[in-house]
């Protein structure tokens, strides 16, 4: 077994920071079975020192050879929390983990979940190839099912709106497809799509303001090898009108790859670094390079690459998973600043595949893929 080490902020070198390992573990919770999380720690792997776990659910075991896949959502609320992976989806109370509903994987070859959203009303949305369902906690009848207009890919972005009357989607497209990508909103009080939207050709992206009023997505385009990263906005109303276009700043090539964005922001990686982008003005607020790799590196000097990006935009912090390209090592979970990028908190954790921070940017939750799989939610360092 690997105990995983923690690392911590400071503006020492590297190796410092890892010396700095004299701090208790903080009491966990977890528990597989349906009902509330249980209190003692399983073997199969430990936690970082110093991680402020509220809760923690185990998984089933990956082999040694393979990994495992998941996602990770918080209700528009923060109120419940929802893991998707190979068995299906579970939806939990957040404040102490207890079970609310789980809903097995579909049998159909490849339907996967590919993306996960859970509105304040209860209603947890999937999204699939070429379309999405939508579930009621409350009801046991078939799942709302809904499908791309024409042929698409799997649905890899969804979002309710606060008050959970409606869902906007978007499927992921290849890099060099010349046509719009289309992000579909649907009314669920008259079980209707009722607006078609133009945005993003290569990645998909979406989510509602703060009030609901208008609907955002990322709008990110390749024009000859290098691309822009910009959003668009529509009012929330009869016409759909569009009421905000960001063209962004061009970018060179591969900096665009796992991003987070809102109404202000974009949050990318290029060169080994993770950067920060102003939408308004393309201006680059603040990069900060990747945290070098853990101590059970193989090779010292092993390049890291971002794998996960996460921030809420009511939260003052920014989370990812950094980890070796060669997978000599864990990988770690990096706390930063909004404000400048400055390193907050890092925790060495094993096979993190999926991240979420609430809406209101006081928890984490992240879910893993490798060993023993598990789920932790947890207070974000202060």
């Amino acid at each position: 077994m690997t105990v995983v080490r923690p690392r911590w902020p400071s503006n020492l070198g590297a190796a410092v920071l890892r010396t700095l390992v004299l701090v208790g573990l903080a009491a966990v919770a977890s528990g597989a079975q349906p009902g509330a999380a249980q209190s003692s720690a399983a073997p199969g792997a430990t936690l970082p020192p110093g991680l402020a776990s509220v809760w923690r659910v185990d998984g089933h075991r990956v082999n040694d050879r393979a990994s495992s896949w998941s996602l990770v959502a918080f209700s528009t609320d923060g109120k419940l929390v929802g893991v998707s992976d190979e068995g299906g989806t579970r939806v939990y109370r957040a404040s102490d983990g207890r079970l609310q509903r789980s809903f097995p994987a579909p049998f159909s070859t490849g339907q996967f979940a590919f993306s996960l959203a859970i509105s304040s009303t209860g209603l947890v949305a999937m999204g699939r190839v070429g379309g999405l369902e939508v579930h009621d906690l409350d009801s046991r009848a078939e799942p709302l099912k809904y499908h791309c207009s024409g042929i698409c890919g799997p649905v890899s972005a969804l979002a309710f709106s606060p008050n959970g009357a409606l869902l906007a989607y978007q499927a992921a497209r290849g890099a060099l497809e010349p046509t719009p990508g289309m992000v579909n909103v649907v009314d669920l009080r008259k079980h209707a799509v009722v607006a078609e939207l133009e945005a993003s050709a290569t990645r998909a992206g979406v989510m509602f303001d703060a009030d609901g009023g208008t609907l955002i997505a990322a709008n990110v385009t390749r024009v000859d090898e290098s691309g822009t990263f910009g959003l668009r906005g529509w009012n929330n109303g009869v016409d759909w009108r569009r009421v905000r276009d960001e063209p962004g700043a061009q970018v060179p090539p591969g900096s665009i790859g796992p991003f987070a964005f809102d109404e202000r922001v974009a949050a990318y990686s290029y060169d080994g670094r993770l950067e920060l982008r102003e939408l308004a003005s393309g201006a680059l607020a603040w990069a900060a390079p990747f945290v070098p790799p853990g101590l059970d590196a193989v090779v010292d000097d092993s390049p890291m690459e971002l794998d996960l990006v996460a921030f809420a935009r009511r939260g003052d912090l920014i989370l990812t998973y950094e980890s070796p390209e060669s997978g000599a090592a864990p990988g770690t979970l990096v706390f930063r600043r909004m404000t400048d990028g400055r390193t907050v908190a890092m925790y060495d954790v094993a096979g993190v595949s999926a991240l979420a921070v609430a809406p209101d940017g006081a928890s984490f939750m992240y879910s893993t893929g490798a060993g023993r799989t598990y789920t932790v939610l947890a207070r974000v360092p202060r």
